[in-house]
């Protein structure tokens, strides 16, 4: 096989050189356009074997571009599939786990049983007074720390008194009475706790000491149907002039056209604890916070854990204190008073009733725990197991 290389200033010319040398049978191998025009390899006798052997021993070999890496940058994490844990959803394991849970609770309640039995035989006076602040809806801390210093008395009756006398000391109260004092008070809370009724009570009261003339009402309730005219109804009766703010401003207006009276009341909207809103109605409030005294209304009948919630909600206003509501409706006391003592909430005033002025009457810690014991020997509920659960055995805090 004879191989040539021919330059050209074109193709055409190029090919027309090719076959003068090398004739028609000639085979080009390659094509490339070079400095002046083309050029062109060809060959005679062409054997592409042959041809593929010597051109790779020929042909140069390029290097392929190295890559530089900065030690200095994190290597790229290796590509991991996903894998799909289908397996734990098998019906077995399903199944597994809810058996297990069974098991675990079954163990738990055994255990609690066990521990309630060894009380019972080694402190058993001290298991009854535990027993008993359960029923009452004593908080689980309060009553264990309540049960503790009842240690070493054996009479179940002394026992019990003790507790109870201890629960009451725990009550914060508020300074003075409210009604002698006088000054600018708002009631604040949620809806239906009794607001508005309870600031007639006190209007009533205080119209009664010292005249209507030195009592003025305010509402801020401008949202539910007949909040107004129920105000409105108690103040005709009781003689005494009622503003209506709408705003911060008309608020401000009304207290200070009233600042010739001893007593101010402002009756407020309900509010949700988880209402968004919450924080623009107390901004209102907080408008002229220096010269209103804030005081929670709270009522008996909802549960521990959400008064707590509500305690929070409202502790933005800086609470001089709490009035306890609807204690006549309530079947359990223990956890509206294990909240207060909690929160540290000073208790003004307690309502047991609709009466006004009547079911209205400063906050006495031992009367509110002795009606509190009382509601718990009338109703004798049966204890619940995830109630004795949760209070665990007397072993884990004698």
């Amino acid at each position: 096989m004879k191989i040539k290389r021919f330059q050209a200033a074109d193709v055409r010319q190029a090919i027309r050189e090719v076959r003068e040398v090398l004739g028609p049978d000639a085979v080009i191998l390659s094509n490339t356009r070079v400095d002046g025009g083309v050029e062109i390899v060809a060959a005679t006798d062409y054997d592409e074997t042959q041809f593929r052997r010597q051109a790779a021993v020929t042909r140069p070999v390029k290097e392929e571009p190295k890559i530089e890496i900065d030690p200095t940058q994190p290597a790229a994490p290796a590509y991991v599939a996903p894998q799909q844990n289908i397996w734990s959803q098998e019906p077995t394991l399903v199944q597994m786990r809810k058996e297990i849970a069974s098991l675990r609770d079954m163990l738990q309640n055994q255990l609690s049983d066990l521990t309630w039995k060894d009380m019972a035989r080694q402190s058993p006076t001290q298991m009854q007074v535990l027993q008993r602040h359960m029923r009452m809806g004593t908080e689980v801390e309060l009553a264990k720390q309540l049960v503790t210093t009842s240690q070493g008395i054996d009479d179940l009756e002394t026992a019990w008194r003790q507790s109870l006398g201890k629960l009451a000391a725990q009550i914060p109260l508020s300074d003075q009475d409210i009604i002698e004092k006088g000054g600018i008070m708002a009631l604040v809370g949620p809806t239906g706790v009794g607001k508005t009724t309870t600031v007639a009570k006190l209007a009533a009261r205080c119209a009664l000491k010292h005249g209507a003339r030195q009592v003025g009402l305010i509402t801020t309730d401008c949202y539910r149907i007949g909040g107004q005219e129920q105000l409105r109804s108690y103040a005709r009766i009781l003689g005494v002039s009622l503003r209506v703010a709408r705003n911060h401003q008309e608020l401000g207006e009304a207290l200070n056209d009233m600042l010739d009276r001893r007593f101010i009341l402002i009756d407020t909207a309900g509010m949700n604890p988880r209402d968004m809103q919450l924080t623009q109605k107390i901004a209102m409030l907080m408008q002229h916070s220096p010269r209103i005294r804030h005081f929670l209304t709270i009522s008996a009948t909802t549960q521990s854990h959400a008064l707590s919630d509500i305690i929070k909600a409202f502790s933005h206003l800086n609470l001089s204190g709490c009035i306890l509501t609807k204690t006549d409706e309530s079947s359990s006391l223990g956890g509206a008073v294990s909240a207060i003592i909690r929160h540290q909430l000073p208790l003004a005033y307690v309502c047991d009733g609709q009466q006004v002025p009547e079911d209205l009457g400063l906050a006495r810690p031992n009367s509110l725990v002795n009606q509190a014991s009382e509601l718990m020997q009338s109703e004798q509920q049966a204890l619940d197991p995830q109630t004795v659960s949760s209070y665990g055995g007397f072993a884990a805090y004698g």
